[in-house]
């Protein structure tokens, strides 16, 4: 699953300061390299991008909500205790981050991961690992596999919390490294 793309508005910015590419330069006149350089650029830009497409991709992995009463889903908020894990409550930040906004997501996540304990995290971890092994990620013990992607999806999700606060347009950028220049 690869969300939407949607740039940053600095992206520009950071275009227009490194590759002197003003927002109306025509594409058609890029060389290889430059292509190349705006690919590089972008990718060292894209950190809360990256989070959100890493974040739909271990929800993806996950099996698709049903409208059985005893699904994963409802399994899954029984083992965690948590509501939110119903596809119901948590589908408006889901399509969000498909579109490339994973903070809601993310912020849902980091909250249920927060409140769980840890009697309820093993049980989720459980139930998780039982539904990846399904879906054929096998090799491990079930509640391995729930772990590491309980784990997983906590890291992600902090990611994108971070990605989206951390400042990072170019005078930033010049500011750190003038910070930690060597004098």
């Amino acid at each position: 699953m690869v969300p939407d793309v949607r740039q940053p508005h600095t992206f520009a910015e950071f275009l227009d300061v490194h590759l002197n590419l003003t927002p109306d330069f025509e594409a058609a006149g890029l060389s290889v390299e430059q292509v190349a350089d705006v690919a590089l650029l972008a990718v060292a830009h894209s950190d809360a991008y990256t989070a959100t497409a890493h974040l739909v991709s271990l929800l993806g992995g996950l099996p698709v909500p049903k409208d059985e009463p005893n699904d994963f889903w409802f399994q899954l908020w029984q083992a965690s205790g948590s509501p939110i894990f119903m596809p119901a409550n948590i589908s408006s930040q889901v399509l969000r981050a498909l579109r490339g906004d994973g903070i809601a997501l993310a912020y849902q996540l980091l909250s249920v991961f927060e409140e769980m304990n840890q009697e309820q995290r093993a049980a989720a971890g459980l139930v998780i690992g039982q539904a990846l092994e399904e879906n054929g990620v096998s090799g491990y013990k079930q509640v391995k596999l729930g772990e590491w992607w309980l784990r997983d999806a906590e890291a992600t999700a902090w990611r994108v919390v971070y990605a989206s606060q951390k400042r990072s347009s170019v005078d930033d950028q010049s500011d750190f490294r003038e910070g930690w220049r060597l004098r």
